[in-house]
């Protein structure tokens, strides 16, 4: 099933500051827990993924946090710190000084098959020291082609090898518009699944450049669309977390040139 979301930049742009500035910044890890000491691990979830999107590199990043809906992540302090793993390299995990979302992120030669191990060092709260997951194996996008023009009405063939089995495979999209009237505006979203693995998804390019014209009153007069292709698989958390989510994601992107009619 596809989904969409579009608007102008400036909008989005104006929606996101005001979003974020009705949110507090990070609690930290050893002095927001009960009584002003440090939070349990078992009230901490974390989100790990493992992610390759160019060859040869791969991204390893770790968010802790409450575990709510629009909820708040975590600083590590007092001594807190992630480090990562892989085939016997480690490294700890930077801070990216995000005022609002913290992640930590280290980052490995891409090595397929192999467990990226991530541990939640502490000196109270309780030590998390095993969450895993390995990356799937590198692909290559064979259709259609990087810059393939594309118009109205059209369906495009994207295709990749190997076709990544037993790893699912989603594909996604992001699409930057030009207007007539000068503005640009975003569409993105989600386009398929590869059920039967077979290593191919015909993807519909009228969907990626439709509009709301109540916000956008005439169609676009080119778009830039990129489409994605992701192999995932999953990993474990570390049951001393409360909850949380581990991926191993390999992305490969191509880029289509809308031209309307």
């Amino acid at each position: 099933m596809q989904t969409n979301n579009f608007c102008y930049r400036t909008l989005g742009l104006a929606a996101l500051v005001t979003l974020l500035q009705s949110c507090g910044g990070p609690k930290s890890s050893s002095t927001s827990g009960p009584n002003g000491g440090p939070v349990p691990t078992s009230r901490i979830t974390m989100n790990l993924t493992v992610e390759s999107s160019e060859s040869g590199i791969t991204v390893v990043r770790a968010n802790l946090n409450d575990g709510q809906l629009l909820g708040e992540s975590y600083r590590l302090d007092g001594g807190d710190f992630l480090r990562a793993c892989a085939n016997g390299a480690c490294r700890n995990m930077a801070d990216n000084d995000s005022v609002f979302t913290p992640d930590y992120i280290a980052r490995f030669d891409y090595q397929p098959g192999v467990d990226h191990v991530v541990s939640f060092n502490r000196q109270q709260g309780g030590n998390a020291p095993d969450s895993r997951v390995a990356l799937p194996p590198a692909f290559t996008l064979v259709t259609p082609a990087n810059h393939q023009q594309v118009t109205n009405g059209e369906t495009v063939v994207v295709s990749w090898s190997p076709t990544g089995a037993p790893a699912r495979v989603a594909l996604s999209y992001h699409a930057d518009c030009t207007f007539p009237s000068g503005p640009h505006g975003f569409s993105f979203g989600t386009l398929s699944t590869d059920v039967n693995a077979d290593g191919q998804e015909s993807v519909a390019i009228d969907p990626m450049v439709t509009f709301d014209r109540t916000t956008s009153p005439f169609p676009p007069t080119r778009c830039s669309i990129d489409v994605t292709v992701s192999h995932e698989l999953q990993g474990r958390i570390d049951p001393a977390f409360h909850n949380g989510i581990a991926r191993g994601i390999v992305s490969r992107k191509v880029n289509l040139d809308y031209i309307p009619r």
